[in-house]
């Protein structure tokens, strides 16, 4: 805790189409998913036999992977789910709602390490016995730097049906908030991954079948997602959506290291860098977490969830006193003074195919 940071007051600037099923791709194109190396920096792609279809499913396969992790100071996670949320969970129970039906179960969380190898374990096969014998322990240790990118919906899911709370992290899409405000430009929505990982040079995944993991594409295999609402905890799971989840952590620890350095030129150190980020991830991925309501699609207008709400992250960053007023000043903007407005009414239904359709084509 830094003593002066209460200094800091905010405010006070210095300056229904039909149902179409998933279509996998075929085992044979499976084994040509490409990645960009880690130690290229993003210049090359090469062919990547660690990007397997496999998931971890059982706990002998756990054990090994934790044994594997055990020395890693960073790890990348990651999660899937069905409409991924606090969903008909609420603090480890699950509740009925007869206006919303059973949603937001998380089924997969994958786990990136810095030399390029990723893992995906089947939270839906296993349950909570996944976190019993050392996972938990891996995802709550503050010591081990977990980096994710918009990890809001991800905190809320594996806290209200897990009761997990993952420590340590390095939110890339918070970090590019704090980096263009530090750089002048404005901040009032969050960017995807696949396009952070374009501005900083870095190689996209090529996924069997669909070509680079854009973040046009990513859109577009999205949209495949939400026509089978239940597609992450169908099984078996497509190989090419094992694939696509795993790529989902792959590039993540270049991204780590670039912004890193960057926000650490604005900062003049490193330190004060990894906490600024690591405060600062606490507070914006508990935003869904601690609100009372579901901030999935069923149940509001999602897309009004890449808005940057700058009124709650630095709002509870001066209330935590963990930070120098400078460095509060620093990110601060005048916008902020004023809350978001809550997002409006989901723009999703459930038929009764059980199916999630637009309201546009009902």
């Amino acid at each position: 805790m830094n003593a002066n940071a209460s200094a800091f007051v905010p405010g006070r600037n210095p300056n229904a189409a039909a149902f179409v099923p998933w279509q996998p791709c075929t085992p044979a194109a499976c084994s040509t998913a490409t990645v960009a190396d880690p130690s290229s920096g993003g210049a090359a792609a090469r062919r990547a036999t660690e990007v397997d279809c496999s998931l971890i499913t059982t706990q002998a396969e756990l054990q090994g992977l934790l044994r594997r992790l055990a020395s890693e100071r960073l790890i990348c996670i990651d999660t899937e789910g069905c409409d991924l949320s606090k969903g008909s969970w609420r603090n480890g129970q699950r509740i009925e709602d007869p206006a919303v039906p059973l949603h937001g179960q998380v089924c997969l969380l994958q786990i990136g390490t810095e030399n390029g190898e990723a893992y995906a374990i089947d939270l839906y096969e296993m349950g909570p016995s996944a976190f019993t014998s050392g996972l938990r322990q891996i995802l709550e240790n503050p010591q081990v730097t977990k980096v994710v990118h918009d990890f809001r919906q991800d905190e809320d899911a594996l806290w209200h049906q897990f009761g997990v709370l993952v420590q340590g992290k390095f939110d890339c899409q918070l970090a590019d908030v704090f980096i263009r405000r530090l750089q002048g430009h404005r901040t009032g929505y969050v960017m995807g991954s696949a396009k952070l990982f374009s501005s900083y040079g870095i190689e996209l995944g090529v996924l069997p079948g669909y070509g680079a993991l854009t973040q046009e594409q990513k859109l577009k295999i999205h949209e495949r997602f939400s026509q089978d609402r239940h597609l992450w905890s169908r099984r078996p799971l497509p190989d090419d959506m094992v694939q696509y989840a795993k790529f989902d952590v792959l590039p993540l620890p270049q991204l780590y290291q670039k912004q890193l350095a960057s926000l650490a030129n604005f900062t003049q150190s490193e330190e004060v860098a990894m906490r600024l980020l690591r405060v600062g991830s606490e507070v914006y991925n508990a935003a869904f977490r601690v609100q009372p309501a579901c901030r999935c699609r069923l149940c509001c207008d999602a897309g009004e969830s890449a808005r940057f709400d700058g009124n709650w992250v630095l709002t509870q960053l001066a209330a935590s006193s963990e930070l120098e007023p400078w460095l509060m000043q620093c990110v601060w903007r005048t916008e902020d003074a004023q809350p978001l407005s809550p997002p409006g009414a989901s723009k999703f239904y459930v038929n009764e195919h059980d199916e999630s359709v637009p309201l546009d084509r009902a």
